[in-house]
């Protein structure tokens, strides 16, 4: 920052605005426009000291954001840095929105005191800083060695003007900075999280893309395995009636004893009636393995318990269900997708978990409705199964199962400690 001197001809004083005016209007940052500007009205006037003020927003004291001309000790400009708007000489600038002068403070009938460690003060202008005619602040010097005259106030009004206007658009600069900061943070911010939810829907997209592999396998191999059963079960169960009315046909048309070979054909049509009732039975398992007609007729705790003591015994383990609260019928598709995530949990079991005990309770509550599946097994490690093949996609088809029916699904399990399935679901009765 140069030295300036006071001008001495209003010539001076002219060239030394305009020189001062186009400096101040390079500047952008506040502090440097609050210093300069200071500098200049201390050189302007020829006095010792001084200080810029700024209104508050709730307009009740000046804040003191620039001094020049003395340095505070310690923590003086923290504890006195606002100053209440009253009258006093140097809030009388703002209140009454008009220069003051006074010839001697220390005497002057508006003083009200100084703080402890401020400097004496003789001779004192204060000028406003105004924005289209309101006051925003103040100009404030002092100790002039000789009084202040009538051009001082005329030459700092006029430098305050453009003051103030540097101030404003110091302000809006540090705002529009600012605001340029908080944009490109809560940009960034928000491409990361942008970012996260893509990662997260393309590993979403291709576990479902896995899954529905998985699903159309399990579904291939399902119509393999019915095909076979009706291959090898019911085709020959059909057959072999068909061969057994074939012989009773042949021993009606070659025998001659009436007697004897109505009691044969009475022996074929017997047998006839056993292999029918066994082609019965095979269709009755197929069906009910594709949808239990009992989930129809006797709800869902029966079928779960019947199902469940069914595989149990065909696995070689001790299964216990229990039913707790009054069983009540719920949505179909609610009953349907809790039969089919027991199926996929005691499928686990079987193929995995070398269980002796298996453990099932339900518990049927007016809106809700929670199914554990428990067992004695070897337990797994979850973070390792999930990058297997049956394990991963059997969980992933038990968890996306309850979340299509608005449930939640919990899975607590470790090596050498069995295995816990928790479902809950909500409904409306």
């Amino acid at each position: 920052m140069p030295n300036f001197t006071s001008p001495t001809t209003h010539r001076d004083r002219l060239q030394a605005l305009y020189d001062l005016s186009l400096e101040l209007a390079a500047l952008r940052d506040l502090n440097e426009v609050l210093n300069t500007a200071l500098q200049h009205c201390l050189a302007l006037t020829e006095s010792e000291f001084g200080f810029i003020g700024l209104t508050t927003d709730n307009h009740k004291h000046l804040d003191i954001v620039a001094i020049h001309g003395f340095h505070p000790q310690g923590k003086f400009f923290e504890n006195t840095h606002l100053i209440p708007l009253r009258p006093n000489i140097f809030a009388r600038t703002v209140l009454e929105n008009r220069p003051t002068r006074s010839d001697d403070v220390t005497s002057d009938p508006h003083r009200v005191g100084q703080p402890a460690g401020h400097p004496p003060v003789g001779t004192f202008m204060g000028v406003p800083l105004r924005i289209r005619q309101l006051p925003i602040g103040m100009i404030g010097v002092a100790n002039r060695p000789a009084k202040y005259q009538d051009d001082h106030e005329h030459l700092l009004m006029t430098y305050a003007a453009q003051v103030a206007i540097a101030i404003q658009n110091a302000q809006l600069n540090e705002q529009l900075t600012q605001a340029k900061i908080d944009l490109e943070h809560k940009v960034a911010q928000r491409t990361y999280e942008l970012n996260e939810a893509k990662e997260a829907l393309a590993q979403k997209a291709e576990q479902l893309k896995r899954l529905l592999d998985e699903t159309m396998t399990v579904q291939e191999r399902e119509r393999q395995r019915i095909s076979h059963d009706l291959h090898d079960g019911l085709n020959q169960l059909i057959v072999g009636a068909m061969l057994e009315l074939k012989a009773g046909r042949d021993r009606l048309q070659s025998s001659n004893n009436g007697q004897a070979n109505l009691h044969k054909v009475d022996i074929a049509l017997q047998s006839v009636g056993n292999i029918l009732h066994q082609v019965e039975s095979e269709i009755r398992q197929i069906i009910f393995d594709l949808r239990p007609p009992a989930l129809d007729t006797l709800g869902l705790g029966p079928t779960l318990r019947r199902y469940a003591e069914h595989y149990a015994a065909h696995i070689g383990s001790q299964c216990y269900v229990r039913i707790f609260g009054t069983p009540q019928r719920l949505p179909p598709h609610d009953e349907i997708g809790i039969y089919r995530i027991l199926q996929e949990a005691l499928h686990n079991i079987g193929e995995h978990a070398h269980a002796q005990t298996i453990n099932i309770s339900m518990h049927f509550q007016p809106h809700s409705f929670s199914l554990e599946v428990s067992d004695d097994g070897c337990g797994f490690d979850q973070s390792v199964a999930m990058q297997g093949h049956d394990y991963h996609f059997g969980l992933i088809s038990m968890r996306e199962r309850a979340e299509s029916l608005g449930g939640k699904i919990t899975i607590q399990t470790a090596p050498n400690c069995g295995t816990r399935v928790l479902v809950c679901l909500t409904h409306h009765s």
